[in-house]
């Protein structure tokens, strides 16, 4: 009998030991402390973000008004899609588990020197929350980050965070660089809010066509360009209307492939010097003008076109220069349909 209590005893004891271990592991003994609450679930309050690293790198994301793109370091727009992603990040990011106390003091370090912090606006002059995001955990299923809340303080020691129905580590959810930030739109129309397109074949002007549009199935085309007046004088009679509706369309979302060209200064001279490929333009509701020049990009490497013939381009993307005089990378995929000649357009002989 006696044996049987000593038994019961030691069994339930180390039963407790078990629990306190799973729960230890599972964070579940985290819930409910301040400075283990990361997340913040009305992402809607969130107004700024500003992300800096140990290399010199920031950037600041602020809200606008309309609730559409926010704007970038006060100068440009942000990508929608890398805005999302951390507001969804924000949203759902847990904590897994302590960092153990072997390794605490390393944690430490690596966030100092290495880590990225992370403040979280929601309307008040002072952040709501402050991340310190260091590297993934060596499973990569995790990431060490600390948090801070003011007015309350900032945690003594990290923990393993991770997102819930994510797999892998957060930490290349906050990068620092504005060029990986900004929006690559160019030409965006949703509504077609244009009276007029041109396609420039500079290089081979009879290919070149202009398009007036003046709404529903109003719309003409043009051929005859005239360079010193930027302007056609030919009208086409006759004409694939559903070609020229297709091309229209394609103008609702241009988007370039980055801005982040690593373009040297003696580059950008050297192509300045050349005759762009093509030239597009927009002429926009309110009466501007929208330009946008592509050129032929050297190949990096020995290529060849679609006839199997060596060719010295690129045969992936174009250089592209903005009216601003800024360059990014511009996709082939992309841009070639918009490119097609005059002839695409004219109807085919029964």
């Amino acid at each position: 009998m006696k044996r049987n209590i000593i038994l019961l005893i030691a069994f339930v004891v180390l039963g407790a030991a078990a629990i306190y271990i799973y729960k230890k592991q599972t964070g579940s003994t985290l819930s409910g402390q301040p400075l283990t609450e990361f997340a913040i679930q009305d992402t809607a309050s969130i107004n700024k973000i500003f992300l800096t690293d140990n290399n010199g790198k920031s950037v600041t994301i602020e809200r606008t008004p309309n609730n559409g793109l926010w704007t970038l370091n006060g100068k440009y727009k942000a990508r929608r899609d890398a805005v999302n992603t951390l507001l969804e990040t924000i949203n759902r990011i847990r904590v897994r588990g302590a960092v153990s106390a072997t390794s605490r003091d390393n944690m430490m370090r690596v966030l100092a020197s290495a880590g990225k912090k992370v403040e979280i606006y929601t309307g008040g002059d002072e952040p709501a929350k402050i991340y310190y995001v260091g590297t993934s955990t060596p499973d990569h299923m995790g990431t060490v980050m600390l948090l801070e809340i003011p007015g309350i303080g900032r945690a003594e020691d990290p923990y393993i965070t991770h997102m819930e129905g994510f797999t892998g580590f957060l930490t290349p959810r906050f990068f620092t660089d504005e060029m990986e930030w900004r929006y690559t739109g160019y030409f965006a129309y949703p509504n077609l809010e244009f009276s007029e397109i041109q396609v420039i074949d500079n290089y081979n002007p009879q290919n070149s066509l202009g398009v007036q549009y003046k709404g529903g199935n109003n719309i003409s085309l043009w051929a005859g360009y005239q360079p010193g007046v930027q302007a056609f004088s030919t009208p086409i009679p006759d004409y694939d209307s559903i070609a020229v509706k297709d091309l229209l369309l394609l103008f609702k979302k241009v988007h370039f492939d980055s801005y982040n060209t690593l373009l040297r200064r003696e580059a950008m001279d050297s192509i300045n010097k050349v005759v762009p490929a093509y030239t597009l333009r927009v002429k926009e509701n309110t009466g501007k003008v929208k330009e946008l020049n592509l050129y032929n990009k050297r190949a990096a490497k020995r290529q060849f076109d679609e006839q199997g013939n060596e060719s010295p381009w690129d045969g992936n993307f174009y250089w592209a220069k903005t009216e601003d005089g800024e360059f990014a990378l511009a996709q082939k995929f992309v841009f070639n349909p918009i490119l097609l000649p005059l002839g695409a357009y004219l109807k085919k002989p029964l």
